[in-house]
């Protein structure tokens, strides 16, 4: 895989098709209007991991499929291009996949867009950002079939 900005780390034992999620990181930088030289992390991880971190920052004593973590910039140079973090429990991404009948692949694309979505200032906090969000993620669900790999 070529070097870029967005790091993507596999802490689990899950089987992750990285270059579908590279592709997919730029894909949504690029509908976004994004430089492609965003600092970008992606972690998968397992229950245990991101049900301490969504206690520890969110005071949610859970698991939970996807947490982002936005990295505050006014003080960092304006041509330094930093997202933030989304950390994706491959555990909690499995158990929505057998419920929803996709892939594991196909889960975890669909938990990065919305990490990422969230990064980027899209928020669900009403019926109707929730539903654009959705779409949203569908429309980049899609458009990546149609790139493909």
């Amino acid at each position: 895989m070529e070097q870029s900005n967005q790091q993507i780390i596999n802490e689990t034992d899950a089987e992750i098709d990285q270059r579908r999620i590279q592709k997919l990181i730029t894909l949504i930088l690029q509908s976004e209007g994004l430089s492609q030289d965003t600092i970008l992390n992606i972690v998968f991880t397992d229950n245990k991991t991101i049900h301490e971190l969504n206690r520890r920052f969110l005071d949610r004593d859970r698991p939970t499929d996807v947490l982002s973590f936005n990295v505050h910039t006014e003080y960092l140079p304006s041509d330094l291009h930093i997202l933030g973090d989304v950390y994706v429990s491959a555990e909690k991404a499995q158990e929505q996949a057998s419920q929803f009948a996709v892939t594991l692949q196909n889960e975890l694309e669909r938990l990065v867009t919305h990490g990422m979505l969230h990064l980027i200032g899209y928020e669900h906090d009403n019926p109707d950002k929730l539903k654009h969000m959705e779409i949203l993620t569908e429309t980049y669900i899609q458009d990546l079939e149609k790139v493909g790999i």
